[in-house]
């Protein structure tokens, strides 16, 4: 791995992840490495510029744009993973705890379950359309076979 910097060795990871065929999980590395980089108003970020003061500036900053908490959690950890990658291969310092004052955590408290007076509205409220009838058609058909999809029919 390339001495020069903590962008590289994402890059490296990302390309590695991306012949692997895990593109999802390469797409949320890119954004968290670009958000980062931006934040930090280079292109190409060092292992230097990675530091407990930077990446609480960071977290504020990220919540100061209106990012959730999992959001947040996410870069952070992305953020984290490459860095220990860098450990790992030489290029960069180990730091204890360096990612300890920022949220890496998982929050649950966000529910996702639909109120039960908007889930009747959705499957019983009469539709002003034939097209809105089919949709909600679907819709209905979907909850009822708890969200497998018609392809899997």
């Amino acid at each position: 791995m390339n001495k020069n910097g903590f962008s590289r060795c994402a890059d490296i990871y990302i390309g590695r992840l991306r012949e692997e065929g895990r593109y999802s999980t390469a797409h949320v590395y890119q954004n968290a490495l670009l958000s980062f980089s931006k934040f930090c108003g280079v292109h190409s970020v060092s292992f230097r510029q990675v530091t407990r003061d930077r990446l609480r500036r960071y977290e504020q900053h990220l919540y100061e744009c209106g990012l959730k908490p999992n959001t947040i959690s996410t870069y952070m950890r992305m953020l984290r993973s490459i860095y220990n990658r860098g450990v790992e291969a030489g290029s960069a310092p180990y730091v204890h705890r360096l990612f300890h004052e920022v949220y890496t955590g998982v929050d649950v408290r966000q529910k996702r379950a639909l109120p039960v007076v908007a889930l009747r509205r959705l499957l019983y409220e009469d539709p002003q359309s034939d097209r809105l009838r089919r949709t909600q058609a679907i819709a209905a058909l979907m909850f009822q076979f708890c969200g497998m999809s018609f392809a899997d029919l």
